[in-house]
This record gives structure tokens, C-alpha cells and sequence, in this order.
């Protein structure tokens, strides 16, 4: 992979770091929750290894995230690394859960991926939809979009998404802080890796 290819565009859809109700394993939907300390050294490890990127020159064009504060922190920890600022975008926010916010998680439950009859849920269609509609407006070709979200927002897309044959892994439960990276030639979108530490980025240069 080459992430100076300027034939392509670059969106680098970063998981946030931990929260307790990650530790709990309680699903997190829309409430608010923030990292933890865990988490905010996780947030500050992917910092740095996209510091060391950009050390290695990658350009990164801008860092969006969703509005939530578990996403927002760590953007902004990894703006401050790396000399940039960060926006927020609601439609990088995590999938509504509904009824289900608050509730163990099980990663057998077909409610994570699947569309199933539960009040207030958010349909699978929505959530494609939106992160469609933000990868259209945020990621061109020669440029680098961090986007910082959520496990099942980022798990969904990157079920449906065109993959790369190299990428086998994409059914395992994506870290945090971890990333999936995607390729953008101006037809279409391909992801080129999957659970992917930010310490790795500058060996992908």
C-alpha cells in the first residue's frame, strides 16, 4: 500500500479508545459515554503513531469524528499530535440502538449487523446511507480523511464494502484505536486493511 498515491483518495475510519461500558460490555449506541483512562492512553498511542506517519510524510487533510465525546476526545487528542484540527460530523455517529442501549452485548446478536424488530433501533440501510453520504463529501482524490466513529457503524460498512482479496479478517471485532483503511480511485471504495494500529501506519508509506 502506498498512502502517497495520488491516483487515490484515503479514508483511515478509526474505532475511539475504550469506555467502561466497552469493559462492562454494554452496547454504547447513542448515550454519551466517555473514555475512560484506558482509553485516553489508547487514544494517545494512536496519536502518536500518527505522528510518526506524518514524520514519514503522510498528509493528513482533515480528522472529522462523530459528535460523541468517546469519538470527539480522541480526534482531538490525535489532532493536537499531529499539529491539525478536527471537526465533527453527526453522520460518523454510533448506530442507534434503542431499546438496546445499556443492554449486555453478545457478539452472536444479530441487532449488531442485522436489522431486527427492536424500538428505536436504527435500520442497516440508514446507517450505510449516512457514511456513504460523508464518504462522498470528505474523501478526494490525493487527500487523507481520518474519521473517527464507532464499532458498529464502522462493522456494518465495512461488511458491505468492496475488499481487497489480501484482506481476510474483516469478520473479527475491530479494536480500539484500531482502524480500517480505505482506497477511493473516484468509482468506487476498497478496503485495503482491516484492525490496523495506527503504530503500524508508518511501515505503510
Amino acid at each position: 500500500m502506498n498512502l502517497f498515491d495520488k491516483k487515490k483518495g484515503y479514508l483511515l475510519f478509526l474505532r475511539h479508545g475504550k469506555t467502561d461500558w466497552n469493559i462492562q460490555r454494554k452496547m454504547q449506541g447513542r448515550d454519551d459515554i466517555p473514555l475512560n483512562e484506558e482509553g485516553l492512553r489508547e487514544a494517545l498511542f494512536a496519536a502518536l503513531g500518527f505522528a510518526s506517519a506524518c514524520k514519514r510524510g503522510l498528509k493528513i487533510d482533515r480528522i472529522i469524528t462523530s459528535p460523541l465525546s468517546r469519538a470527539s476526545k480522541t480526534g482531538e487528542i490525535i489532532a493536537r499530535a499531529t499539529n491539525s484540527t478536527y471537526t465533527t460530523d453527526f453522520r460518523l455517529i454510533e448506530r442507534d440502538f434503542g431499546a438496546l442501549s445499556g443492554t449486555q452485548y453478545s457478539p452472536n446478536s444479530k441487532a449488531i449487523t442485522e436489522d431486527v424488530t427492536i424500538e428505536g433501533l436504527e435500520s442497516i440501510a440508514s446507517v450505510i446511507e449516512r457514511i456513504n453520504s460523508f464518504i462522498r463529501d470528505n474523501v478526494k482524490i490525493g487527500e487523507t480523511t481520518v474519521a473517527v466513529s464507532h464499532g458498529s457503524a464502522t462493522k456494518i460498512f465495512a461488511l458491505q464494502a468492496k475488499k481487497d482479496p489480501s484482506v481476510t479478517n474483516y469478520n473479527e471485532l475491530l479494536g480500539n484505536c484500531c482502524m480500517i483503511i480505505y482506497s477511493y480511485d473516484g468509482n468506487e471504495v476498497l478496503m485495503e486493511g482491516y484492525n490496523i494500529s495506527p503504530s503500524h501506519l508508518k511501515d505503510l508509506i
